[in-house]
């Protein structure tokens, strides 16, 4: 029932942008950014790059597909049953 998607930017302003909108349209309860130096290999050649991960806290079915790379979802359960009620309460029916 519940999720946390995360995905990457390479624009600070541009994660900032993207958290206010999912919040302020209750599409997420809540966002983490977290600084981030990532490496990764790209057509056999090793790469790297400063990075903004965000995890977004939400509801399955909220959750679409969108155009970017990485967009990852993981079941969110919790033994804290009022954690699970408040992100149901912050996020649109």
């Amino acid at each position: 029932m519940y999720c946390m998607i995360e995905t990457a930017f390479d624009n600070i302003e541009e994660a900032k942008e993207v958290i206010n909108e999912l919040i302020n349209k209750k599409l997420v309860a809540s966002c983490q950014m977290v600084e981030s130096i990532s490496k990764w290999n790209w057509q056999q050649k090793m790469e790297s790059a400063k990075e903004y991960l965000v995890f977004m806290k939400t509801k399955k079915n909220l959750q679409e597909s969108y155009e970017c790379f990485e967009f990852a979802v993981f079941d969110l359960n919790s033994c804290n049953q009022n954690y699970l009620n408040w992100i149901n309460e912050e996020t649109i029916k």
